[in-house]
């Protein structure tokens, strides 16, 4: 009760809290069910509400006479403890006296060989000679001696004495109790007078105990009984407070004094045993036995006592008890779907059964189920829970959840399992409406419920009739501000958001008014506790108009007002600022600093935290004002929009942003004069949605990579960049305007699948390693573990239509259901299928489960029970890889390698009509528009039809644009449009009526796009690959501006480069199926792309005179094209296989091919006649021509070199052999003596042409294949290139490496070249850029020697103080992004980060001349402020 307000809150004032008795409880006749596998840490100090309504039940039975019951004496006391206590009556004091023997209940079993004693009578204790008694044993202890004597003593009874290490580890538990009881004895005084001289007993008792108990291991046994009733005493202390049990507590009291009193003399009994050389143990141990049985039986009566007055509480509780202001935990309860399926954990079950059903005098009352977590506990709990509720047994059923840790269920357990049991009660069994209705809301004679009329007369004594003119304003105001709150807050909290109402009357101390309501609001006295209402009820009477009348509040009244407040906290002196959190270190992630979570609760405080995640909520709730969005409009006019962001990165809730700015574009809508703050809000979430991850990763790089690499004109960077300065600089390949590509995120393996969840805010895919991931859309983070069971690659995952179950179909034969929230397998796989399962669908309603395989069948399952519904669907002639279902779920479609598509009958498992052909290759996907009215198919022909699911016709012509299968095709919600995905890396939308492509195809992909899928709100597509990564695209922004202009490199992997002789031009093959011409010096094309091949172009060469180009293909053919007009000039076809390599002979009359159909052929190029020559028994990868134009050098898979006549195409010699694995890279030196070759042995190796003999050792410093080998003009130097990504120079006669390798690319180095004044090398890669090199920076520069770090071609835009990133590490520079895009140097530390969807990651490197490349990247960082400088970053 508040002193402050004493007359008004005794009236209705809550009543004081009281902990609860475990052992209430334990003698309940009925069992709960409760399900412990997720039990969160109990708490210290943890009440139920119930217990706080039990002292006021039972204050009438404090005025009855208590029942009297005789004490057991024990069997051998001091005379200092005899007629100790005298009566006494007093007119609060109940007289305690025993006249009569009560039955052997309370009687103490006679020892065996100890004297009779006399009985003790309990009356009120003469307090003198109780003070004089216990000051008499104490001085008996002090003058004891320590036990290391008596062990001596002792020493011949070895067998009886235990060893003293023993004793003292025994003693340590033993006496934690008594420990423990002094800790609250003060306290517990307090209950009552007679207790209080009780438990004075028990202290002092205590006291004398824990003092000899050092000294004498004799006593051990009796310590532990003496510990038992100190323990019991403990958690018995609410039951002091019944007038019942006093007796026998002060029976309990006099016998640990008797036994307390017997420790204290034992050192001189025992010494007198010892000289009459009695056995010291057999003696005490007949002592101690009496004394243990005699507590045994006084403990027992107590308890007898407390089940006797439980009884009578419950009826109290049962008639008089109002049990609506009882804390709830909703959801706690029974969950059916969460049951085992059925037929599972029979046996498990059965046992359970039996032990609720068992009989048995000794059947236990607890049944703990143990097991590790994903055993299945909790199922078993609830199906055992929905079993006794059909059998008309179940109390209660209580679960626990991590993931609802903020409701708080721990402390609601007691309350909540309170109010089950009283629902079984006769007068309340009723249904959980008419139970409120009877009991809570039951009415008045004047209809008005009672909850209505204690809540309307509270607050009517709070504000007379006559005060409530000025009152009602201030109470309107305050509770509004409460109940509108979307998280109750502290009174701090509420004070300082009131000092920020727009309104100054309103800003008045809360405090005084929230106390007034102290009987009907929580969190008073606690400044870190939540103020929030007593129940929920007294919010649903306040926001009920026609319940409250008067005092109604209304909520949506004080919404603009707390709009106004969250906005002004975080711009308030004590509000948002630069670096929050006082980070010292950008180099480190945030889950390296240590002390974050400290930070963040000290730097930034309740109501700022509020202000941060509910300001979005609070405007949107206000209707359109003016002056509110001014206030916003000035929120992202200023730096604080970046402070936003940075604090809730801190508290890890950066993602709830997003639903923030979109509810401002919502709010702003139509609005004209605020359109640009609508804008804000849109660029604000694109800058959000791209780089979240880097920001969540480590916040220092929302302004250290996020800002500086926004889009040039996006609004973020114009509005911002300015005022960060020492950031990176981009010197070249800026990005203008917001991508299609919003971000990538990496996988664990290749993407086979993936899906959206029904609310778009989770991404499922389902991958090659077996394993299915989860990810958060909007921040990219994976939400859990990957989940595990498949034993094969995942090839299909669909989300339920609730979003709760994910279905996954896999090449282990199987389909698994698992549980989104939890990532736990749901029942067993389910089995049928006997080859891979190629896709799986879930029907509307989620009840049924359809999968097609490799098996030609198509099934379908039951979700609940995962049994197979009726027979397999049989009628595809080969494997079935597509299944769809149609909206209303009457429909299954089916795709099959059989080229066809079938429609079945959901119900019957009937194919209804003829298979729809028209395509001319494998049916790879399909789907089913919104309506049902159409089924659109992708196939292995490159096409997408679309059919009438009716009449089974072709809709207009094939979708006609991908140069690639069709791997995947999905339909928009609104049915208008189509997305499909292809094996030719690109993404394209359709127009699902005319069947024209809309704006260019999404590219970025680096191989197949396996699976593409659609947000449901239409904004967005995701996208999976083989290339490991899912990418999430804007669909806004497919027709409109994208960042790249035009795509002017290649967009597939660069795998064959040559340079004209002229050292002018480059060209280069690509796996975009182009050729192309660039300027050496500046980059630019000289042509268009040279168009023609339908397959990868693997190798290019140029004619010695510069005019001719000649390319092999993956498509057989080898074309040969005009460098000047760009147009082909000739097809030469006769290779049965991939044409790996082409050269062209030095007088322009020959071309040299070689192909994995294991010949070389030597082409006319004036007749196009062909003369093989073959001898390889392997695919022959690389060609060279000699100088002279007389000798043909062949490098095969087969491991050998092959040197042929030009003249006779016959074989000079033998093959050359001593490479370990293929060959796969062959050059001959200008002065044809010298040939080289590289292997994927990793290993370059130099032979004699003439002898055929290998000079020196293998040159040896790439870590994988080399793919490609070049020599210098003047024969002095070689170029190697690798899948380990660098290019090395090599010195031709010592076979020493030339400086340090050349970094840069971010893909396997597929081709190499010289220039002709052998100054520049030329490199292709996967990476699908083209990289110039200065050969001479290796004599000027060692790079591990350089403290700089260098993205640009410029050394002056070194990083500046890169000593520090690298702190003397051996470990070279990064060379570039890794593959999420960050910079990190030694040790992880983190530099910067690149948003890989918006650029390239083929950066400039050191010896870098020029990168041919999309938006190729150079970065200025000589100004960058990093590491423990990184706050200089920002303008002050």
């Amino acid at each position: 009760m508040n002193e402050d307000h004493p007359p008004r809150k005794n009236r209705f004032g809550l009543l004081k809290r009281t902990r609860s008795n475990p052992y209430l409880a334990e003698e309940r006749g009925r069992k709960a069910v409760i399900d412990s596998s997720s039990l969160p840490p109990s708490r210290n100090g943890s009440r139920s509400g119930l217990s706080r309504l039990i002292p006021k039940c039972l204050s009438k039975r404090f005025a009855r006479s208590a029942e009297q019951s005789p004490n057991p004496g024990p069997t051998a006391t001091s005379s200092s403890t005899r007629d100790l206590l005298h009566p006494q009556t007093t007119q609060d004091l109940p007289l305690l006296t025993t006249t009569t023997p009560e039955p052997d209940l309370d009687q103490a079993p006679e020892p065996s060989a100890a004297k009779s004693s006399p009985t003790i009578t309990p009356e009120q204790p003469d307090s003198k000679l109780l003070q004089a008694t216990l000051a008499k044993a104490k001085a008996g202890v002090d003058g004891m001696g320590h036990v290391s004597g008596i062990v001596e003593n002792v020493a011949s009874a070895p067998d009886n004495l235990q060893s003293v290490p023993d004793t003292i580890d025994s003693f340590s538990k033993i006496l934690k109790p008594l420990e423990n009881f002094n800790s609250v004895a003060t306290t517990l005084a307090n209950v009552h007078p007679y207790a209080k001289v009780a438990l004075s007993i028990f202290t002092c008792a205590s006291k004398m105990i824990l003092d000899q108990a050092h000294r004498d291991a004799a006593v051990s046994r009796l310590l532990s009984k003496i510990s038992e009733v100190y323990t019991f005493i403990t958690e018995e202390k609410e039951l002091v407070k019944i007038q019942s049990m006093l007796a026998t507590y002060g029976k309990i009291a006099q016998q640990t004094l008797v036994c307390a009193d017997f420790i204290s003399h034992y050192s001189e009994t025992k010494s007198v045993w010892i000289r009459l050389g009695k056995h010291i143990f057999d003696e005490t141990d007949t002592t101690i036995q009496s004394y243990n049985d005699t507590l045994d039986s006084l403990m027992q009566q107590f308890r007898d006592l407390a089940a006797r007055d439980t009884v009578v509480i419950a009826h109290h509780i049962d008639e008089s008890l109002d049990l609506v202001g009882m804390e709830y935990a909703t959801g706690a309860g029974l969950n059916t779907s969460k049951c085992c399926l059925p037929n599972t954990r029979q046996d498990l079950l059965k046992d359970i059964q039996n032990w609720i059903s068992s009989t048995e005098e000794g059947a236990p009352r607890i049944f703990w189920l143990s097991g590790t977590a994903g055993k299945g506990k909790s199922a078993v709990a609830h199906t055992i829970a929905n079993w006794y509720i059909d059998q008309g047994g179940l109390g209660s059923c209580f679960c626990f959840d991590r993931t609802r840790q903020a409701d708080r269920r721990q402390d609601k357990i007691f309350t909540t399992i309170a109010s089950d049991l009283a629902d079984c009660s006769p007068k309340l069994g009723l249904d959980p409406a008419d139970r409120f209705n009877a009991v809570v809301a039951g009415t008045s004679e004047k209809g008005t419920r009672l909850l209505d009329v204690m809540y309307a007369r509270i607050l009517g004594e709070i504000m007379p009739e006559d005060e409530r003119r000025e009152a009602m304003p201030v109470f309107y105001s305050v509770m509004g501000q409460i109940l509108a709150s979307l998280e109750p807050l502290p009174m701090p909290a509420l004070k300082t958001m009131r000092l920020h109402f727009p309104d100054e009357r309103n800003r008045y101390n809360v405090e005084y008014v929230i106390r007034s309501l102290g009987s009907l609001v929580t969190g008073i006295t606690d400044p870190h506790a939540p103020i929030r209402p007593l129940h929920a009820s007294f919010y649903d009477f306040l926001t009920d108009k026609s319940r409250s009348r008067d005092f109604f509040v209304d909520t949506t009244s004080v919404q603009s007002d707390l709009a106004f407040a969250t906005l002004r906290v975080m711009d308030s002196e004590h509000g948002l600022r630069f670096n929050i959190c006082s980070l010292e270190n950008s180099y480190l992630p945030n889950s390296s600093v240590p002390d974050l979570e400290k930070r963040v609760k000290e730097y930034i405080s309740m109501e700022l935290s509020y202000s941060c995640r509910f300001w979005g909520t609070h405007v949107s709730s206000t209707s359109f004002e003016s002056s509110l969005a001014k206030e916003v409009e000035a929120f992202f006019d200023g730096e604080r929009l970046l402070w936003w962001l940075e604090a809730l990165a801190l508290m890890k809730g950066i993602g709830g942003s997003v639903v923030t700015l979109l509810s401002m574009t919502d709010w702003f809508s139509g609005h004209t004069e605020f359109t640009h703050v609508s804008d804000a809000a849109r660029d604000t979430l694109r800058f959000v949605r791209t780089f979240a991850s880097a920001i969540l990763r480590s916040t220092p790089h929302l302004y250290l990579s996020a800002l500086p690499f926004a889009p040039t004109q996006s609004r973020m960077f114009r509005k911002f960049a300015a005022k960060f300065s020492c950031t990176p600089g981009i010197v070249a390949g800026s990005v203008e305007n917001w991508p299609q590509m919003e971000k990538i995120i990496n996988a664990n393996d290749q993407v086979n699948s993936v899906a959206m969840s029904p609310d778009g805010k989770r991404i499922a895919c389902g991958l090659y390693d077996g394993t299915i991931q989860v990810w958060d859309i909007e921040t990219g983070e994976a939400l859990y573990a990957p989940l595990q069971g498949h034993t094969s690659f995942v090839s299909s995952v669909a989300f339920s239509p609730n979003g709760r179950r994910i279905v996954s179909g896999s090449a282990d034969t199987t389909v698994r259901v698992w549980d989104v929230k939890t990532g736990e397998a749901l029942g067993s796989p389910l089995q049928g299928h006997t080859e891979y399962v190629w896709s799986v669908a879930i029907s509307p309603d989620g009840k049924r489960i359809v999968s097609g395989s490799d098996d030609k069948t198509i099934r379908v399952w039951d979700m609940e029970t995962c049994e197979a519904f009726g027979a397999p669907l049989q009628g595809h002639k080969n494997m079935v890889r597509c299944v769809a279902i149609s909206p209303d779920g009457k429909r299954i479609v089916s795709g099959s390698h059989d080229k066809t598509i079938r429609v079945w009958n959901m119900e019957t498992c009937e194919a209804s009509g003829a298979p729809l052909q028209g395509h001319t290759d494998r049916v790879w996907c399909v789907a089913v528009s919104p309506d049902g009215k159409r089924i659109v198919s992708g196939s292995f022909d490159n096409t997408i039809r679309v059919w009438d699911v009716e009449t089974g016709e072709a809709l207009g012509a094939p979708l006609q644009g991908h140069t690639g299968s069709v791997m995947s095709v999905a339909i928009l919600s609104d049915g208008n449009r189509i997305v499909s995905g292809s094996s030719d890396q690109t993404v394209r939308v359709w127009d699902a009526k005319t069947g024209v492509a809309l704006g260019s195809p999404l590219q970025g992909h680096t191989s197949w796009v396996c699976s593409v899928a659609i947000s449901p709100d239409r904004n967005r597509i995701v996208s999976g690959s083989d290339d490991k990564t899912i990418r999430v695209w804007d669909a806004d922004t497919i027709m409109g501006k994208t960042s790249v202009a035009t795509f002017q490199s290649h967009t597939g992997s660069v795998n064959s480069v040559a340079i004209s002789p002229d050292g002018h031009n480059i060209v280069s093959g690509s796996d975009d199926k182009t050729v192309r011409v660039w300027d050496i010096e500046t980059g630019k094309a000289l042509v268009a792309p040279l168009e023609g091949h339908t397959g990868s172009v693997l190798s290019v060469a140029i004619s010695s005179d510069g005019k001719s180009i000649v390319s092999g293909s993956e498509d057989r053919t080898i074309r040969m094209w005009n460098v000047d007009t760009g147009g082909a000039s000739g097809v030469l076809r006769g290779h049965i296989g991939i044409v790996w390599s082409v050269a062209i002979s030095p007088d322009r009359n020959h071309i040299m091919s070689g192909s994995d159909d294991r010949t070389i052929r030597v082409w006319h190029i004036g007749t196009g006649e062909a003369r093989p020559l073959s001898g390889h028994f392997d695919w022959v990868r690389s060609v060279a021509i000699s100088s002279d134009g007389n000798r043909i050098v062949s490098g095969s898979y087969d491991r050998t070199i092959q040197v042929w006549d030009m003249g006779t195409g016959q074989a000079s010699g033998a093959p050359l052999k001593g490479h370990t694995d293929r060959v796969l890279s062959v050059a001959i030196s200008p002065d044809v003596c010298r040939i080289v070759s590289g292997s994927r042995d990793e290993t370059i190796r130099v032979w004699n042409m003439g002898t055929g003999e290998l000079l020196g050792a293998p040159l040896r410093g790439h870590t994988d294949c080399v793919n490609a080998v070049a020599i210098s003009p003047d024969g002095n130097r070689i170029v190697s290139g690798s899948d380990d990504e660098t290019v090395r120079v090599w010195d031709m006669q010592t076979g020493e490496g030339v400086g340090a390798p050349f970094l840069g690319h971010t893909g396997p180095v597929r081709s190499v070249a010289i220039s002709p004044d052998g100054k520049r090398i030329v490199s292709g890669s996967s990476d699908n850029s083209i990289r110039v090199w200065d050969i001479n920076f290796l004599n000027r520069h060692q790079p591990l020697e350089l403290p700089a770090l260098c993205f640009s071609s410029e050394l002056t835009h070194a990083l500046h103080s890169a000593s520090s990133f690298l702190q003397d590490s051996k470990t070279p520079a990064s060379s570039g992004p890794d593959k999420e895009g960050w910079v990190v140097g030694p040790e992880g530390r983190l530099l910067l980060w690149i948003p890989l969807a918006l650029y390239s990651s083929n950066m400039y490197a050191p010896g870098t001349t020029l990168v041919i490349a999309n938006n190729a990247l150079q970065l200025d960082l000589s100004s960058v402020a990093h590491g423990t400088s990184w706050r200089k970053c920002r303008i002050q």
